[in-house]
Parts: C-alpha cells; structure tokens; sequence
C-alpha cells in the first residue's frame, strides 16, 4: 500500500505539479500579485513528511515571518516543542486551511479537501530533481518570490533553527578525553531501501571510530529499540527509545560531540546544521537520485565553513 501511494504520487509530481511548476520543488496554485495576509505551513502527516523534511522547511517558514506576514504551523508531533521554542504560532490543519495561503507537502496533497486542492496552495518538494543550489535556501528564496516578498531583505538563511544548547546525558558520565561520535544504523522512511550489509558497514566505522579513541552513543527511536535491541559491543552508551529531538538536537550541540554515523536521514542533517561531521550511508537510490542528495541535500544550506561529509 505504501509503495504504491509513493508511485501515485511520483506520477503527480511529473504531471499535475510539474504544470504548476513556480520553481524547482515548488507547484504554485496561488499564483499571487500581492502578499498575502497570512500564511499556514501544514506539514501534519508523519506518514509522508518527515523530521527531516521540517528541518529542511523551517528556513522558509522563518523566511516568510521575518518578512512580517503572520505564519501559523502544523506540524508533526514531535516537531511541536521544536517550533514552539522558535516561536512559531502552532496551530491545527483546519486553522492552516483559513489563512489566506496554505502552504503544504506535494505529499499531503490528499489530505487537502478535494475542492480546495486548486484555491491558495503552494505545494513543497524537498526531493524535486528540478532544484538547483541547496535544498533549503532554494526553496525558501522562492517561497518569498511566490509570496511576492522581497528576497534580499533580511538576508535568507537556509540553515535550520537550532535548539539551545542544554544538558545531555553525556554531562552525567566521567569525563576524560575522548570525544564522542552519536550513531544510529536505523531507518523509518525508506526502510526497503536498506539491506543488513548497509547497517553493518555503519557499525564497522562507528567501532572503528571507537579503536581510534573516541566514544560512541547509540540513539534511535523506541521503535528502534523494539525492532532491534541487542547492543552491538561497540556503545559507550545506549540512549535508543530516551531521546525526544529535542534531546537529540542538545546532544548533538554539545561540544563533547564530534560527529555522527548514520544513514542519510535526521541524524545526519541535526547534526550538519549543529556543525558536526558527518559518515553518511546513502540508503538505495537511482544513481541521479544519489547525486541530487549529494549536490543539494546533504547538507541542505549553504554553510559558511564547510563541514566534513563523508560518504561510505
């Protein structure tokens, strides 16, 4: 079932929103001459909009509140504290669809009541191979033109809100020299894109990163736990199924951290926008696919100083 509503949606995104098409990833159904007096953001639906994907749509959020239009958002449940922090206004899915423009996931597109599809809607792509420069500062800068706003003033940042900085469980442990690296080898979205040998890799360089002197921290979701809780032998420290992102993002601000290990998912990307670095194992993509997450993904801003990214 699931496979089949992403091949229907792939099927979308090449017809329906390619017509529509603003700019790379976004499908303009507003088709504003003026700026509108609100904006609701409706990224709701864990089933197709991801952690990841609110961090890579914040910056276009912030973008459009900086420039003084109200902007309410729906978000994921566990993305609520995270944009409650950055003072976004939460609101339900039926509030979003009362302002003046919505703005929502080319993949909730369903979720949108049929005879609204078409009325004040730009539809988001975070993976539209149509792209061009980093994925954050793409959309957002175009978001704002879509939004007839200015796009120069204030100077547009991709690079997504960071949680303050914040006790960890890394604090509690003796402290000695040996810096940590935060792994995970577990995938939500995209799991069939994911075989054993892939997981064993990450392992192989999380233990190989312990050989050298660091330490590691395992964490992933209950789920995770649930699926798989055997320790491998190479934690320092099992926090699976005790870390809300909240306490994901604080741990990856601490400067006891260096990096992390993972497949191209949240980890990753909370932890280049917290200036780490980064093992990353692509989960199985077409090879244009591989390379769009490489040119504009990974990481999805324009950083001032370049952080290691390494690919395995």
């Amino acid at each position: 079932m699931y496979l089949a509503e992403k091949i229907l949606m792939l099927a979308r995104n090449l017809t329906l929103m390619r017509q529509h098409e603003r700019a790379g990833g976004i499908a303009d159904f507003a088709c504003l001459d003026m700026p509108p007096a609100s904006i609701g953001f409706d990224f709701s639906n864990g089933r197709h909009v991801h952690i990841g994907d609110h961090l890579f749509l914040e910056p276009t959020m912030r973008a459009c509140r900086d420039r003084g239009v109200p902007v309410v958002v729906a978000p994921i449940t566990p993305m609520r504290d995270y944009f409650l922090e950055a003072g976004y206004r939460l609101a339900s899915p039926a509030e979003v669809r009362q302002q003046a423009l919505r703005v929502t996931s080319v993949y909730m597109y369903e979720d949108v009541p049929r005879p609204e599809r078409h009325e004040r809607y730009l539809y988001l792509n975070t993976i539209d191979h149509h792209i061009t420069g980093n994925v954050a500062d793409h959309l957002a800068e175009h978001t704002v033109r879509a939004v007839c706003l200015d796009p120069d003033t204030p100077p547009i940042s991709g690079r997504p809100y960071l949680v303050q900085a914040g006790p960890t469980p890394l604090d509690t442990i003796e402290r000695d020299e040996r810096p940590w690296w935060v792994f995970n080898d577990a995938v939500d979205s995209g799991w069939f894109r994911v075989v054993p040998s892939d997981q064993k890799l990450l392992a192989d360089v999380a233990a190989e990163k312990r050989r050298d002197g660091f330490r590691i921290v395992r964490v992933g979701s209950p789920v995770d736990l649930e699926k798989r809780p055997r320790l491998l032998g190479i934690e320092d420290l099992d926090l699976r199924g005790r870390t809300s992102v909240m306490d994901l993002f604080r741990l990856l601000r601490s400067p006891l951290v260096v990096g992390t290990i993972s497949f191209d998912t949240v980890i990753a990307h909370m932890g280049i926008a917290c200036g780490k670095a980064a093992v990353v194992r692509l989960r199985h993509f077409t090879p244009a696919h591989q390379r769009f997450l490489k040119a504009h993904l990974i990481p999805p801003f324009a950083a001032a100083a370049a952080v290691d990214i390494r690919f395995i």
